[in-house]
């Protein structure tokens, strides 16, 4: 499964809703092995931001497949480097 996420990743109505969304797609999609959200075209992820991958992770193994991120801004890597996230999250 692939994901191409665009604008930022903060928290609010938008966050719980995009979480909720990406759980659902993720336990619903049958057979998969992977999923992989694209984020090139994201600009700020906040730490609310970060708990909604965390969060699609968890839905992700909770289906036996991995979760990897690509094309993470610089912003997101530093964040990233900070919390020690980067190999949790599978960043390529």
């Amino acid at each position: 499964m692939r994901v191409d996420l665009n604008g930022d990743l903060t928290g609010g109505a938008e966050a719980m809703k995009f979480a909720k969304l990406m759980r659902e797609e993720i336990t619903s999609a049958g057979a998969i092995s992977a999923v992989v959200i694209n984020m090139h075209l994201v600009g700020f992820v906040d730490s609310s931001g970060l708990g909604m991958l965390l969060g699609a992770r968890e839905a992700a193994q909770s289906v036996g497949a991995t979760l990897s991120i690509e094309e993470p801004s610089a912003q997101f890597k530093n964040l990233l480097e900070l919390t020690k996230l980067a190999d949790v999250l599978g960043v390529r």
